[in-house]
Order: C-alpha cells, then sequence, then structure tokens
C-alpha cells in the first residue's frame, strides 16, 4: 500500500510538475513567435524539457554522468526551479487580470488590442524574473548578522554571558561551494564566539563536493573559545552518507553529537538530536530526551541542537532551556512562508514557552534554487546571560 501511495504521488507531482512546464513553455512559444522568431517545434520543446528536468537529471544521474556536465545541469536546473515559480505566478496573476479586465476594462483597449501587447507583457514578466533573480541571488550570497539575548535563570560560575555563533542549512555542494563557505567563516571569526554551533543541514545530500573541494581545511580555520558542535540534518540522511559525512565534519574540527550530551568546562551541556528523519531513514526511533538527558544534572544550563523545530512540548518537560534550529529556510522564497508558518510552531525568530527559549534561523545557504526571495540568508550570534 505504501509503495502504491508512494508512486501515485510521484505521478501526480510529475503530471503537475509537466503542466506547469507546458504551460510556460507555451507562453514562451507565443511570445518568440509574436517577436518573430520562428524555432523548430521539436528542437524548442527539446530544450524547454532539458532545462524544466535537469536538476534532477544531474541528482539522479550523478554517478554516472562527467562531473561538468552534472555541475551545468544542476545549475541550469537549480535556477529553473525559480524561474518557474515565478513565472507560473506572474502568467497566473496576468490571465485573472484579463479576466477581471473583461469586466472592469481598467486596461486601455488601445494597449491591450494592439499587435505588440504580447511581446510587451512578454517583456514585463521576463524583466520581472530577471530583477527577482538578480535580487534573490544577492540575498542567498550574503548572509548578514542577526543578534539575539536570551535570558537564563541559572549560574554559570565561569561565564556571566556566553557568546555563540549559530548557522544551520549552509547545503555546502557545488551550489554553495567552498567560496561561499570561505566568506561565511570569515564573517563568523569576526564575531569572536565562545561557542559556534551548526543544527544540521551543513552539506546538500552527498558529502563528494564537500571533500573534493576540501571545505575540511576552510572549517579549520574558525576561531571559538570552546569548540564546534554540531547536529545531523536531513540531508545528512537523504545522501545515504551519514557515517562518511561525520567522518568528514570531524576531520574538520566540527565535534558532532548524536542523540548524546557532553558538558562544558563543567558548566553547562551542549545537547545534540539525531534529526526527526532518522526514523524514516535508520528504521528505528530517534532517543528521547529523557534518555538523552539521563544524569544530567537540571540545574546547569542545557543548549540543544534539533535541526527541525519539533517536539518543542518535550523539550519543555525536559528542562531544556535553549533550543536551536533550522531545516524550514523561513520559506526561503516568498510568498512559501505561509507553509512553514502552518507547518511548525516556531519557523522563524525566537520564542519563549515557560522556560524553554526556541531559536529557529533561516540558514546561512540554500536548497534547489540559489535564491533567496523576501529575506537574506543569516548567521546567527547570540548572547546568553546567566543569573
Amino acid at each position: 500500500m505504501n509503495i502504491i501511495f508512494i508512486i501515485a504521488m510521484i505521478v501526480i507531482v510529475l503530471l503537475v510538475y509537466g503542466g506547469l512546464t507546458y504551460s510556460i513553455g507555451l507562453a514562451g512559444l507565443r511570445f518568440f513567435t509574436a517577436a518573430g522568431f520562428n524555432p523548430s517545434a521539436i528542437i524548442y520543446w527539446i530544450i524547454v524539457g532539458l532545462i524544466a528536468f535537469a536538476f534532477f537529471i544531474a541528482r539522479g544521474a550523478d554517478r554516472w554522468l562527467p562531473s561538468w556536465l552534472s555541475h551545468s545541469l544542476e545549475l541550469v536546473g537549480a535556477y529553473w526551479l525559480g524561474i518557474m515559480t515565478y513565472l507560473t505566478m506572474i502568467l497566473f496573476i496576468g490571465k485573472i487580470l484579463l479576466l477581471v479586465n473583461r469586466r472592469l476594462q481598467f486596461i486601455p483597449a488601445g494597449l491591450i488590442d494592439q499587435p505588440n501587447f504580447s511581446i510587451i507583457s512578454g517583456v514585463i514578466a521576463i524583466s520581472l524574473v530577471l530583477i527577482i533573480l538578480l535580487v534573490g541571488s544577492w540575498n542567498a550570497r550574503n548572509p548578514h548578522i542577526i543578534h539575539y539575548e536570551v535570558q537564563l535563570d541559572k549560574i554559570v560560575e565561569e561565564h556571566e554571558e556566553l557568546k555563540i555563533v549559530m548557522l544551520s542549512d549552509l547545503h555546502l555542494g557545488r551550489l554553495v561551494n567552498r567560496k561561499q563557505l570561505e566568506k561565511i567563516v570569515d564573517q563568523i571569526n569576526q564575531l569572536e564566539a565562545d561557542l559556534i554551533l551548526m543544527p544540521g543541514d551543513i552539506i546538500d545530500d552527498r558529502i563528494d563536493a564537500f571533500v573534493q573541494q576540501d571545505m575540511m581545511s576552510v572549517f579549520r580555520k574558525l576561531k571559538s573559545n570552546l569548540g564546534i558542535y554540531a547536529s545531523m540534518g536531513n540531508h545528512e540522511y537523504i545522501g545515504g552518507q551519514i557515517e562518511k559525512a561525520e567522518k568528514y565534519f570531524n576531520e574538520a574540527g566540527i565535534n558532532v553529537l548524536r542523540d548524546e550530551h557532553i558538558k562544558i568546562e563543567e558548566q553547562f551541556y551542549i545537547v545534540g538530536r539525531e534529526d526527526k528523519s532518522f526514523e524514516r531513514f535508520q528504521g528505528t526511533r530517534r532517543k528521547s530526551l529523557a534518555e538523552i538527558l539521563e544524569n544530567v544534572d537540571n540545574s546547569k544550563p542545557i543548549i540543544m541542537l534539533d535541526h527541525q523545530p519539533v517536539d518543542i512540548e518535550e523539550a519543555m518537560e525536559s528542562g531544556v532551556d535553549l533550543q536551536l534550529s533550522g531545516h524550514t529556510h523561513r520559506g526561503q522564497l516568498f510568498p512559501f512562508r505561509i507553509f512553514t508558518r502552518k507547518l511548525f510552531q516556531v519557523d522563524w525568530g525566537y520564542e519563549t514557552f515557560q522556560d524553554l527559549h526556541v531559536i529557529v534561523t533561516s540558514g546561512a545557504g540554500t536548497w534547489g534554487p540559489p535564491l533567496r526571495v523576501g529575506h537574506r540568508s543569516e548567521i546567527l550570534s547570540i548572547s546568553i546571560k546567566f543569573q
């Protein structure tokens, strides 16, 4: 039954995706024809199909394609996902406006009836998409620093204040590459952190590009007084190389915590949970917080990394003081945050639940389209004050 359901969902997704691609392709063909170009229909649709499915071809056939070809297809396909998203919205809004205009006639008849109207509307749509791509690319590649202050009603003898840098959802690979990571590391080192914490999705599915570009040496340049700690995200599991990922993260100086805790300077705890997707990929449940926190002194601060902002009530009942999560990307592309707000109790920002403080970041990298529309990538600087 599960296999039938999965196959049915794949077919539905392909039909919807193919339908949207056909609609955009048809609008493009009409635009080119109106502009005086007459491309071969067969060649045109082959190119449209190749571009539309390039991202999935690159991911699915990565092991058999030459590296340069796979990378090129992934780059083209990733941008196409963003282009397709906004062209679909623009075409839909355009059709609604034309339908409403039939009744209200707010568009001058002289404009809508002229032969060049298709060309003008096409140029406007293309221009809007190009502007979105330029702004979205800049937003994605230029993370800004967001500062939070957290007050915990616990005493840490060695520290009145703890400076934490948090970054999540880097999705390092061929799209978010070594050059981008070097830029992020430079930004982090300027913050002079006591701790650097990374709640998951450090890599984008597979570890190969991370190793080939020697991103381990870039991570080793990170500076912090008390170390770098991380938990795993769902993309570490999607790639099917979880043990390799852990090995290379450790070589990079990143201490990976997998359903375990560590005591820092005998003063406070850092907890790293397996991602919720662990249960799906490994076929067994992740440990409960009660198991992980057995023998932990609850009078000391407990800081937890959990990639997805879920099981907040469990964290609250278990005495966790601060939960750090990512995963949501804040929707990544406007207006998709409407979905992450529905899916998660906290999808971005800082909220408190009794004594539990929850901070969710939109992430420092991107998945799929290398774009952020409506917000920028971010690195968090968290100042924890104890009393």
